[in-house]
């Protein structure tokens, strides 16, 4: 017993300094004003409103839930919440906002007070589908904070900073299925009348955005993320381009052959007829630097055709 509590307090610190590794470049997601960024479902009565500066959901029957604009794949969602003695609500990960439930999964917020809260369903669970390891502290009325990590087929959940749920979804079934990019959302509070759940510093740092993240997502073992990062890289750009030279030229048979699809797709995009001049001219730019660093001559050749593509 006293081992299995020692491991668990070595991966909550692991995992504390693995987040630090990443640095703190987290922005915000609610202006403390209005709900922009945020959509909820036009079929179904508003449930969410901003109350002196916080995020408010109260319990409406047949309410809507609440849902980014924009999706996000992997990323570290930080955020603070309070509970009321009834309060049951949740953080929808990777979904479609008309079909959540299918296409992502839940992360558990709920007050103590339903007989149905065991560790796969009380907060910090991926509700009915991974049990908590560690029980967070669930008192209500006090503002608590959660952090959840989805790093690929990673999923960490720490609770007022200590981890209280870890999960390799490559070893779940119930996510064989489920996207690997999609909206954040925030179930509406659906317990009793009168019960309410707030939210306040909804923070999130998107690893998509980091070169050195999405260059190793290219080398991932399941085929899903090493498409998901090939388009990561796309999206950055022109600032991909020497990095991923520098993969294709480095010998290793699947680091050469994403690169390559990566830098050709970047490529692609900037040559759209309707693309931005400034993304493509940025692209070629990069394009000639690349090939000033004396790579293979293989990787050279490639490099001055997608030039000649744009050119």
């Amino acid at each position: 017993m006293q081992i299995e509590k020692t491991m668990k307090n070595f991966l909550a610190v692991m995992l504390i300094l693995g987040s630090v590794a990443y640095g703190n470049d987290f922005v915000s997601m609610f202006n403390g004003k209005d709900l922009s960024g945020w959509s909820m479902m036009p079929d179904k009565a508003p449930t969410f409103s901003v109350v002196d500066g916080l995020l408010d959901t109260r319990y409406v029957r047949k309410g809507s839930d609440l849902f980014t604009q924009d999706h996000y794949a992997n990323y570290i969602f930080r955020f603070e919440y309070m509970l009321s003695k009834d309060g049951n609500s949740g953080v929808l990960i990777r979904c479609d906002p008309k079909n959540p439930w299918g296409t992502g999964a839940e992360i558990q917020l709920l007050a103590p007070w339903t007989p149905y809260r065991d560790d796969l369903h009380c907060t910090g669970s991926i509700y009915g589908i991974v049990a908590v390891t560690n029980r967070p502290d669930e008192t209500v009325d006090i503002w608590h904070t959660m952090e959840i990590r989805l790093d690929r087929n990673l999923i960490d959940i720490l609770v007022d900073g200590k981890l209280t749920t870890h999960a390799d979804l490559s070893k779940l079934k119930a996510f064989n299925d489920k996207w690997i990019s999609g909206a954040i959302g925030l179930q509406s509070n659906h317990s009793k009348k009168g019960t309410t759940v707030r939210f306040r510093n909804l923070m999130i740092r998107n690893l998509d955005q980091e070169q050195d993240y999405v260059l190793k997502g290219l080398n991932h073992v399941d085929e899903r993320f090493r498409v998901q990062a090939i388009g990561a890289a796309v999206k950055l750009g022109a600032v991909m381009v020497a990095p991923l030279a520098r993969m294709m030229d480095g010998g290793d048979v699947m680091s050469s052959t994403t690169s390559k699809q990566a830098l050709f797709d970047i490529v692609a995009a900037a040559s759209a007829p309707q693309g931005d001049a400034r993304k493509r001219e940025a692209v070629v730019q990069a394009l000639r630097q690349a090939l000033e660093a004396k790579l293979s001559p293989v990787t050279n050749e490639y490099l001055k055709w997608l030039l000649g593509m744009l050119e």
